[in-house]
């Protein structure tokens, strides 16, 4: 074939366009809106006039597309050119994005680019350089928990908790199928089948190009009606029984249990029955003897299980009733289990709530009686025994039995107790006829005997004796009157020259007074003990008081004086009940003085009152007598006589020589002697004197004597 020169050029151009592979390849491949089953991946495009994207899992493009052949594509992984059984074409064209579908979650996917020139069949694929990237999926798990996969039909609520887990962070929507045909777009929903059975709840969780799935089966188990009842083949086989009947049998119980029949596959059925005594039974039927009497709430409990594990409990209960004995031991009541002979009788009674039993006694003696209370007297002393026969009206049967006894009676009594006493009395001895007994009652003590009448009022005491089983009481009763009671006051005081009335409830006692008056009141006029007595029921008391008489207040404080330095004054204006204020505060009747001043006291009493003052000046220095013991009488004018002087007031001097003898006397308040004796001057020697006078002291003059030796010299 020839070509001119146009056709060359044509042919040339068109190998330049279809059949010149590429130079330049893609780069920069970007992945966006990555998902768990789509990427979208995006490029910057080489100077190819195609190309072709080549995804592989799991590992890298491990082939190389071939020139002149054409890859068909698709979006969808898996559907596109497959190179290899993990190599797919997704994309083929002038583009640079594609978005990649259908992708496995949690997978690493390598992308490939490839350029290309040219169309079929002349294409030219650069295949010696292109650009690959990997990019992992996101993941989705759904997942979620019920609170209780079990469930009864009656009342069954399921409630259910995701707990899908992503590997993004995109909103899930939630779809989810209990599998009864009801359906829930609820995050956390809850679900009530109206049947039993199993139940395939399914929850999808989606988000963008994210889905998964998760199932779990729900039982419900079917409500289960049944009951139980008591055997009626048996003969007495009832809810009420005696515990003991009259025949001697005891109680028995059969039960037969009512079921129904399994109503879901794989449920099977356990029992149990509870006697209501802690005791039971797993068998399919229950016996039952109590050993007490009581009301028993038998319950029988049927359990549903599954795979061994156990649920929907649910029971019944039906009440037996095991009648005690119609005697109570407790309720039997004997007066007394011994009495003495004379004048027995016993009380015996049984108390029951049921009015429909019988009591039957026997006394022992071949009496009996029926009902309750009943007596019984024994014509003789003896040991008897009594029996008690109680049958209620559904037959129970119950018997009793004890002994009483007559004992011979004993001579007992005692001494000692009159009819009346006086509150406070001395006690008194009570002596018994029989040593062996003991007393009790009131204010008596049963160690000494003694009855102490200090309870005012009916008082009681009783000795009893004991002989046997015999118990004797003796009793007698006293009276112990109070005390007619009163009171005359504090001891008191009376002016001279006036009287004290006084006066005492006397109502219908007698009085008498220390004044010799017998009514309600009487006058004391003197000092002395006053006193009262009162005497009511043959019982007397006495109050007394004391009584003084009292003056006036008399108030001598003395003259006034000059006293002796260092001395003191004592005043005494006491009187009875005084009260006494002083012009210098000083409280009280006496008290002792030793500066000088002025002072005024005014002294009360209920009789008067009286005042009187005093100046007292004390002197700076103290006051004392000054006696010589020598004096020279030879008429020189100097020291010629014995004088004694000083501030104290002279009474009296005596000069005696030595034998005794008494050469001078001088009575006055200036003494002195001359030394003379019988118109004579004495000899020279030693003499004596003896001074008489008074010292001023405490505000009185005290008598005083001063004796020594005077020498007369010349």
């Amino acid at each position: 074939m020839r070509f001119g020169l146009v056709g060359l050029f044509v042919v040339f151009s068109l190998y330049n366009v279809f059949g010149q592979t590429p130079t330049t390849a893609s780069s920069s491949i970007q992945f966006t809106n990555t998902y768990c089953s789509e990427v979208t991946l995006s490029w910057t495009s080489g100077d190819g006039t195609g190309r072709i994207v080549v995804a592989s899992k799991d590992a890298a493009f491990s082939s190389a597309p071939t020139n002149n052949v054409y890859y068909l594509p698709n979006d969808s992984f898996g559907l596109g050119h497959s190179f290899s059984a993990t190599e797919y074409v997704v994309y083929n064209g002038v583009g640079n994005t594609v978005t990649v579908k259908d992708l496995e979650m949690n997978t690493t996917y390598f992308f490939a680019i490839f350029e290309r020139n040219g169309g079929s069949p002349v294409i030219d694929y650069l295949t010696s350089t292109y650009p690959e990237e990997q990019v992992t999926t996101e993941w989705l798990n759904a997942d979620f928990s019920v609170d209780d996969i079990k469930q009864c039909e009656t009342g069954n609520s399921f409630s259910f908790t995701p707990n899908a887990t992503q590997s993004g962070s995109a909103t899930l929507t939630y779809n989810w199928n209990f599998g009864d045909g009801n359906s829930s777009s609820a995050t956390s929903p809850s679900h009530t089948y109206g049947t039993y059975g199993y139940f395939n709840t399914g929850l999808t969780v989606s988000s963008t190009g994210c889905v998964s799935t998760f199932v779990i089966i729900d039982t419900v188990i079917p409500n289960r009606i049944f009951d139980f009842y008591l055997d009626s083949s048996l003969t007495n086989n009832k809810a009420v029984q005696c515990f003991y009947k009259a025949d001697g049998s005891n109680n028995k119980f059969n039960f037969l249990p009512d079921l129904p029949g399994n109503s879901l596959v794989g449920l099977k059925t356990i029992l149990n029955w509870d006697f209501g005594d802690g005791t039971g039974t797993s068998q399919t039927s229950g016996e039952k003897s109590y050993t007490e009497p009581g009301n028993y709430l038998v319950e029988l409990k049927l359990s549903s299980t599954i795979i061994y594990d156990e649920y929907c409990v649910d029971s019944v209960t039906h009440l037996m009733v095991v009648k005690p004995s119609p005697l109570d031991s407790t309720n039997v009541v004997f007066s007394d289990t011994s009495l003495c002979e004379n004048g027995n009788l016993f009380e015996f009674s049984y108390t029951s709530s049921d009015p429909t039993i019988s009591r039957n006694w026997k006394f022992g003696d071949g009496d009996s009686l029926p009902g309750s209370p009943v007596f019984h007297s024994y014509a003789a002393p003896g040991r008897y025994q009594v029996e008690l026969e109680v049958t209620d009206s559904a037959g129970c049967y119950g018997e009793f039995s004890d002994s009483v006894e007559v004992v011979a009676q004993p001579n007992n009594f005692y001494t000692g107790l009159d009819s009346n006493y006086c509150e406070g009395d001395n006690p008194v001895l009570l002596t018994p006829n029989i040593a062996t007994g003991s007393f009790e009652g009131d204010e008596i003590d049963n160690t000494t005997q003694l009855f102490s009448p200090i309870t005012v009022g009916r008082n009681t005491i009783s000795y009893i004796v004991q002989e046997g089983n015999c118990k004797d009481t003796f009793t007698r009763s006293t009276t112990v009157h109070p005390l007619p009671q009163f009171t005359l006051g504090n001891d008191t005081s009376i002016c001279f020259g006036t009287q004290l009335d006084i006066k005492v409830d006397k109502g219908n006692a007698a009085m008498l007074w220390s004044t010799g008056a017998s009514d309600s009141f009487t006058t004391q006029s003197t000092a002395g003990i006053l006193w009262a007595q009162k005497t009511e029921n043959g019982c007397s008391y006495r109050d007394s008081m004391n009584i003084t008489v009292i003056d006036a207040p008399v108030v001598s404080l003395g003259n006034d004086s000059l006293l002796c330095g260092g001395g003191t004054v004592s005043v005494d204006v006491s009187v009875a009940e005084g009260i006494y204020t002083w012009n210098d505060g000083y409280v009280g009747g006496t008290r002792i003085i030793s500066t000088t001043g002025y002072y005024q006291v005014t002294v009360t009493n209920k009789c008067g009152t009286a005042s009187d003052d005093v100046d007292l000046e004390f002197l700076p220095f103290a006051c004392d007598i000054f006696i010589p013991n020598a004096f020279s009488p030879n008429g020189d004018n100097h020291n010629n006589v014995f004088r004694p002087v000083g501030n104290v007031v002279l009474k009296k001097m005596e000069i005696y020589n030595r034998w005794g003898e008494l050469l001078y006397e001088q009575d006055g308040t200036s003494l002195s002697w001359d030394g003379y004796y019988d118109g004579e001057r004495v000899q020279t020697g030693q003499y004596y004197y003896v001074i008489y006078y008074l010292f001023p002291e405490s505000n009185i003059s005290v008598p005083k004597v001063a004796s020594g030796a005077v020498y007369v010299v010349y």
